[in-house]
């Protein structure tokens, strides 16, 4: 199975690659604002566009792969994430760019993407899933410990940000069986929101 596959899907979301359609969505998006907080420089410029036109170019590099997320329950758009510095040779790849519309923040949405995108890349057959996350956000670093990635250190002024300060990066990894560890504690936690 190929990391960029159709059927990236479970029972409350669907990804799907990212496409110039997808351009007018997000930019209707908080995303927009949000990029200042998340998004590192680029030099092309640091705005929407050039933004969205850099993931285009990247994704046709073959080791970027962007998706938006929807929602099933509605057809609601509810984000994007994506593979990045994927290596098929040494069968590894990064999390990244995860954003959440922010009424589906806190909700099943977020534990179903991890899930969605953590069981594509063992079906992928990769070996180290990373996740980088800034420093400073401890939730999201808890988060990302609660369905067993293991925090293996950090990477300091990893990123130049939009809004031009400087980003040490807390560095997570699931390796071999943590990762399929990680899809039934995702599992778990997806049951458990639902049911609140």
């Amino acid at each position: 199975m190929k990391l960029e596959d159709p059927g990236l899907e479970n029972e409350l979301v669907s990804l799907k690659v990212l496409t110039e359609d997808d351009r007018d969505i997000l930019a209707g998006t908080s995303a927009v604002e949000a990029m200042w907080q998340w998004m590192p420089v680029i030099a092309t410029g640091t705005n929407f566009h050039s933004y969205f036109d850099h993931t285009l170019e990247l994704k046709k590099s073959g080791d970027y792969i962007p998706f938006t997320i929807w929602r099933k329950s509605d057809g609601a758009f509810a984000g994007v994430v994506a593979y990045a510095d994927i290596s098929r040779t040494h069968r590894r790849l990064r999390i990244a760019s995860l954003w959440i519309v922010e009424e589906m923040r806190g909700t099943a949405i977020v534990p179903a993407v991890q899930l969605a995108t953590i069981e594509r890349a063992v079906a992928s057959r990769m070996r180290r899933i990373e996740i980088l996350t800034p420093e400073s956000n401890e939730r999201s670093i808890r988060s990302i410990e609660r369905f067993g990635a293991k925090r293996e250190g950090t990477l300091r002024s990893y990123f130049r940000m939009a809004n031009g300060t400087w980003a040490d990066m807390a560095i997570l990894s699931l390796v071999g069986d943590e990762a399929v560890a990680s899809i039934a504690l995702l599992r778990d936690r997806v049951r458990e929101l639902q049911q609140a």
